[in-house]
């Protein structure tokens, strides 16, 4: 069974300049440190997870070397690589800040460390969007949900609905549907999955496509018991009883921390050039944080790497 209690990673350490600090521990940030550990470099990790995003849904098809592969089993993988290399790692660590004096960095968790290193990557990845309705953010986690892969179990022959219309909520539909007695699908105007999950999401006859619809509000006291939407269709309002309601109306960059630090785009996503250089010199950034346009694990890794390499460049530059 796989737990982090196999691996020996070192415990992060106050007193240590490290070499690279990496923040987040998803594809690019678990590629980052791979990458910088093999140049020998003192190295710390800090993130809330090991998997980041990847650990939201169930099955991959499309990373290479793997017809098809489970979340769970990728990042065993991947944890497995790490694991060879003598990194230190701040596992359920969140991090509120950064500040710079002279050439060292300075990177403060929510308990309080501050930890020094001279080159930072930041590949903290993305959240889930809340749709901001109606008791969602009072029933999260009494019905209200944002991880279908997560979840599903807890809906067993229950009624549920998803919200969205892309990839992810497609996903989602058919995680539940294998599991519950009916699903919901809420779409605002038309699906916009890619084909072969829409063929998939069709074998399931307790799917049902509600197209140009919108939620209005999750209805319950102490838990989920339905959900009020609007047909735009047909311009009228009306209720559905489900038990749980998961919410796929995309994401948002985990980078409020860096508000008025980094350059950030109007959607919050760090700004870097072709070489993952951030407007600070020696702060780089990777995968789905950043304003790169396609999100997809296979880019993350790849962009985790150039950071890492691009890192040790400007390391070397300071010596």
């Amino acid at each position: 069974m796989f737990s982090l209690l196999n691996f020996n990673f070192k415990q992060p350490n106050i007193n240590i300049l490290y070499d690279f600090i990496i923040v987040g521990g998803g594809p690019a940030g678990i590629t980052a440190a791979i990458y910088a550990a093999r140049k020998n470099l003192e190295i710390l990790l800090l993130t809330k997870d090991l998997g980041g995003q990847v650990l939201w849904t169930s099955e991959i098809e499309n990373y290479p070397g793997f017809k098809s592969i489970t979340a769970k089993e990728l990042i065993e993988k991947f944890t497995n690589h790490l694991s060879y290399f003598p990194i230190a790692l701040g596992l359920g660590t969140e991090v509120n800040g950064i500040r710079k004096e002279q050439n060292i960095f300075y990177v403060k968790t929510t308990d309080d460390k501050e930890y020094k290193s001279r080159v930072v990557i930041i590949a903290t990845g993305r959240s889930p969007k809340p749709l901001n309705i109606k008791n969602e953010k009072e029933l999260l986690g009494k019905g209200v949900s944002y991880c279908a892969t997560c979840d599903a179990p807890l809906f067993k022959n229950k009624d549920t609905a998803v919200i969205g219309g892309a990839n992810s909520a497609i996903t989602s539909a058919i995680e539940l549907a294998k599991v519950c007695q009916r699903v919901y699908l809420l779409v605002k105007s038309e699906i916009k999955a890619e084909p072969i999950l829409v063929e998939r999401l069709k074998k399931f006859n307790n799917v049902i496509i509600l197209l140009k619809h919108l939620p209005k509000s999750i209805l319950g006291k102490e838990k989920v018991e339905g959900i009020l939407v609007y047909d735009l269709l047909n311009n009228n309002e009306y209720e559905i009883k489900v038990s749980g309601v998961f919410i796929e109306a995309g994401t948002k960059p985990n980078t409020d921390f860096l508000k008025g630090f980094l350059n950030l785009n109007e959607k919050g996503e760090i700004i870097i050039n072709c070489n993952c250089e951030t407007n600070i010199p020696g702060i780089f950034a990777c995968g789905d944080c950043t304003a790169i346009e396609d999100k997809q694990i296979i880019i993350a890794c790849g962009e985790g790497a150039k950071a890492s390499l691009k890192g040790f460049k400007y390391l070397i530059s300071q010596k």
